[in-house]
């Protein structure tokens, strides 16, 4: 055990009758003493820094094995991420194909859906366009015949009024026999009162088509 410079300045010896002479041996005890306290006063300033840089490694060696593991971990993390992230990618990727290929799927069956509207819409179109054109077709020659012909109306009117004529002609040049002519006289009158209210029918008839006609066109304008 290493003795302070207390002990060494405390011991103290017997004296004997051949011994060193007192007064030098305390000299050098008391020179000894103080290299000696020296000496130990810097051990323990150098035992005390010593204790202190050993207790900071044991600190910095724990922080090197904390940033270590840290490390480790960062790394295992990394690559794991590293990992995750193409599987994610892998899937993302997959996922957008499929849904891209279902976008154009159902995209297909729109266009087909379209299509078929479009043909059944100018069948339609193409059947309406040959019932109108039938329909005008008719009328165009209703319209020619000889129903809307005004000329031959008044040539039937010219010839009734000359055959009215006629027979009141006949019958005041024939008073014997007034009764019989007046009799034939009402009988023409009759038939050419019939024969203009068939005309007036057939007119009225053949306005009425001629409305509805024009009633046709007017809506087919107004789409």
């Amino acid at each position: 055990m290493i003795m302070t410079p207390i002990e060494i300045q405390s011991k103290s010896f017997k004296g004997s009758g051949m011994g060193y002479q007192k007064a030098d041996v305390d000299t050098f005890m008391a020179q000894v003493v103080s290299a000696y306290e020296e000496l130990y006063k810097e051990n323990m300033s150098l035992k005390e820094k010593l204790d202190n840089m050993t207790e900071s490694l044991n600190h910095y060696k724990e922080i090197e094995k904390s940033l270590q593991k840290a490390l480790v971990l960062a790394e295992t993390t990394a690559e794991e991420t590293v990992v995750s992230a193409k599987k994610n990618a892998i899937v993302i990727e997959q996922e957008a194909v499929l849904k891209a290929q279902s976008i154009v799927a159902d995209a297909k069956v729109d266009l087909e859906r379209v299509r078929g509207q479009m043909d059944l819409l100018m069948k339609k179109y193409e059947s309406y366009k040959a019932q109108y054109r039938a329909l005008a077709d008719a009328q165009i020659q209703l319209l020619d015949s000889e129903a809307f012909s005004f000329k031959a109306a008044a040539e039937d009117m010219e010839g009734l009024e000359k055959a009215a004529a006629e027979h009141l002609d006949v019958l005041q040049a024939s008073p014997v026999n007034s009764g019989e002519k007046i009799s034939e006289g009402e009988s023409d009158a009759q038939e050419k009162t019939e024969q203009e209210d068939d005309f007036d029918e057939t007119l009225s008839t053949d306005d009425s088509m001629i409305k509805d006609f024009s009633d046709i066109f007017d809506n087919k304008k107004e789409d």
